[in-house]
């Protein structure tokens, strides 16, 4: 079967909506070109990403006078492109010089040689290679590459299509970023944070952006991979279509039954495996509804709003044994995790050195990845103080994060 492939050629589109049939919607798309680094990563998910090795792959060496090589290996479909970075001389400060071997002959020449540019986000360095353009078995790839902290390296589209879709009396944005650089935007995901899969943007709180967390970048859930069923903000789910020929999503309505799921907090969302792959479910007030079948539960992200009425996050994932459960129509699932939390205390002694460490578990006894502050950021790393029989304080230790 011929699958989707569009390159990134800006096209210009009235974005409209206009229906196919009673459940089925077209959404025509526009490509909008990444702005800066941080739209990359985010909206992305980080592209493919690999690691900078010293030592060059089989067959390969770095040019005479080249200064602190590195190499890389991606893979895009059934090809796997060889590159290297390297410093432009012995007083540079960063990996500024990229080549890629896109002609699979095992050199690196001048004419593959691309020259970076740093920039800072935060307390991360990267250095931007690109646009690149280069054409192979009949596509033409337009991509940046991305040194990060000199350690690794992201493969990243050159932007995202954007459309929108009408949903009752509100009109909701959407996105598909080829995440994974194939030129195919219909790679769904798979495995849990996978990165074979393309990532759907998705404006669920209609604030006209597509909202990721610094941290944690699928905690807000509006950046996502794509998966065969979609939830949409009028709380249906959808599955998603792309056109063979030309930049536009079709959007059939999911007619299958549902039933109820429970969880103590103000909002949440699932990541689950069932019947049709991957599915990122959404709750408010305690509640979701999700098409009735069985579940493994990959992670949850839970909510809860504070006295002032800010909300707070907090986030598990199941890396081991996924938690299981099973909906129907007739009874509401009491999910076997998240709140009440407690919190973990634990003491090792070996003679007389004592170790301390601190944990927040589920009521499924899972420990939890990380809690969030409302502004999307870590807490303060807590402190242990210890004080003899009359109060006073013997010692201070500071508990850091793991």
């Amino acid at each position: 079967m011929k699958r989707a492939s569009w390159w990134a050629v800006a096209v210009v589109l009235s974005v409209a909506l206009r229906a196919v049939g009673q459940d089925v919607v077209e959404v025509p798309l526009a490509f909008k070109p990444f702005k800066d680094v941080k739209e990359m990563v985010n909206l992305s998910l980080g592209g493919v990403t690999t690691w900078l090795p010293s030592t060059p792959p089989k067959g390969y060496k770095a040019p005479p006078g080249t200064v602190k090589p590195k190499f890389f290996e991606l893979s895009l479909e059934e090809r796997t492109f060889v590159g290297m970075v390297a410093w432009s001389s012995p007083q540079a400060k960063t990996y500024d010089r990229l080549w890629v071997d896109w002609n699979n002959d095992k050199t690196f020449t001048g004419a593959e040689k691309l020259m970076g540019t740093a920039t800072v986000r935060g307390k991360e360095k990267f250095v931007v290679f690109g646009p690149a353009k280069q054409s192979w078995e009949g596509r033409e790839l337009e991509c940046y590459f991305l040194v990060h902290d000199d350690s690794h390296i992201h493969l990243i589209p050159a932007g995202y299509w954007e459309g929108s879709i009408t949903l009752g009396n509100r009109t909701v944005k959407l996105g598909l970023v080829n995440a994974n650089t194939n030129g195919f935007l219909d790679d769904r995901l798979t495995a849990s944070r996978s990165q074979e899969a393309d990532v759907l943007l998705l404006d669920f709180d209609g604030n006209g952006a597509f909202d990721v967390a610094e941290e944690e970048p699928l905690l807000l859930g509006e950046v996502h991979y794509l998966t065969n069923l979609v939830q949409m903000p009028d709380g249906a789910f959808y599955r998603l279509k792309v056109a063979e020929d030309k930049p536009l999503l079709l959007l059939e309505r999911d007619k299958s039954p549902t039933g109820k799921v429970k969880i103590a907090s103000d909002r949440f969302q699932l990541l689950v495996a069932g019947q049709d792959g991957f599915l990122l479910v959404r709750g408010s007030d305690g509640e979701a509804s999700l098409p009735i079948g069985s579940y493994q539960t990959h992670w949850v992200t839970v909510g809860k709003k504070d006295r002032e009425g800010q909300m707070w996050a907090a986030v598990a994932g199941f890396y081991g044994s996924q938690p299981r459960f099973r909906v129907t129509k007739e009874k509401e699932a009491d999910l076997p995790f998240g709140p009440p939390f407690k919190l973990v205390f634990i003491v090792e002694r070996e003679k007389r050195t004592f170790e301390f460490s601190l944990s927040l578990e589920d009521r499924g006894g899972h420990e939890l990845d990380g809690v969030y502050t409302p502004k999307m950021e870590r807490p303060p790393e807590p402190v242990l103080v210890i004080a003899d029989t009359k109060g006073k304080v013997v010692k201070t230790e500071k508990f850091h994060y793991g």
